[in-house]
Parts: structure tokens; C-alpha cells; sequence
């Protein structure tokens, strides 16, 4: 599987938000208020020009969590019949890269209780207590510390 991962623009990501994300919702319940933020940008994860893992990175500050530059992590989805075979890690190193780049000290999300061991394997750590995210389900504050 030769995958490559790519800046993409903000349209490229909705289709796969909508069928792992928010399936059975309105496609408008892909667009995230964050989207039109300032600096923004968005990785799609590509097989033989097929996206297969998307994720979304946005320049905001982590409330509770002193930072001068955090870049939060949004929207990240693996195509489920290709899950496990490195795609969103992949696509996860090149957004931590990327954040960086931007002169970001801290890279945050807001995990699916499912989801810690992956962030976990990539050196994101647990802040504070599990928290439900209504219709969609438990979660835990997550974060990425840049070395400096």
C-alpha cells in the first residue's frame, strides 16, 4: 500500500468526516466553526488517489494548559476497512511535523475513550478525567508536548 499523506483543502475532508465521524448526520454537521479559523490547515491521507485518513489542525490554545503556540488536532479518521495498518499514524507524524513547523509548543485533541492507546503509542499523554461529547460519546483531553 503505497500511502501518501498531503496538505488538502477543507471540502477533500468532508466525505470522510461524514462516513466515520458523523454517520447518519447531515453532511453540514461535518463543518466544524473551528474550519474558519486562521491558519488552519487540513491532511488527507491518500492510496492510489483514494483518500483514506483525513485529520484537521487548528491554531487554538488548550484551556487550563499554559502554552504560548497549541495546535489542536480535529476531525482525524481512518477509512474503518483499512484500520490498523499505519495510516492514521502516518497521517498523525506529518500534522505533529506540520504543527511544528508553525511554531507550535503543544499539540492538543480531544480523544474517543477508543482512541487513547493509538495517541498514546504517538507520545500524547491524558489530561484530567474522562468526559462524555453528546451524541458521539466518552473522550479524554489529550496532549502532545513539542521538545524544545
Amino acid at each position: 500500500m503505497g500511502i501518501k499523506v498531503r496538505l488538502a483543502e477543507l471540502e477533500e475532508v468532508y466525505p470522510l468526516r461524514s462516513e466515520v465521524l458523523r454517520p447518519g448526520q447531515p453532511m453540514s454537521s461535518c463543518h466544524y466553526p473551528e474550519d474558519d479559523f486562521d491558519g488552519v490547515f487540513h491532511l488527507v491521507a491518500e492510496n492510489d488517489n483514494t483518500i483514506v485518513g483525513i485529520g484537521s489542525f487548528y491554531p487554538e490554545e488548550c484551556v487550563g494548559i499554559d502554552s504560548a503556540a497549541s495546535y489542536r488536532l480535529r476531525g482525524m479518521a481512518t477509512v474503518s476497512s483499512i484500520r490498523g495498518q499505519g495510516i492514521g499514524r502516518n497521517l498523525l507524524e506529518e500534522g505533529i511535523r506540520q504543527c511544528r513547523l508553525r511554531g507550535a509548543e503543544l499539540l492538543w485533541c480531544n480523544a474517543r475513550t477508543s482512541a487513547v492507546p493509538f495517541y498514546r503509542k504517538l507520545n500524547f499523554d491524558i489530561k484530567g478525567e474522562e468526559f462524555m461529547i453528546d451524541s458521539i460519546g466518552p473522550h479524554f483531553l489529550m496532549v502532545y508536548r513539542y521538545e524544545s
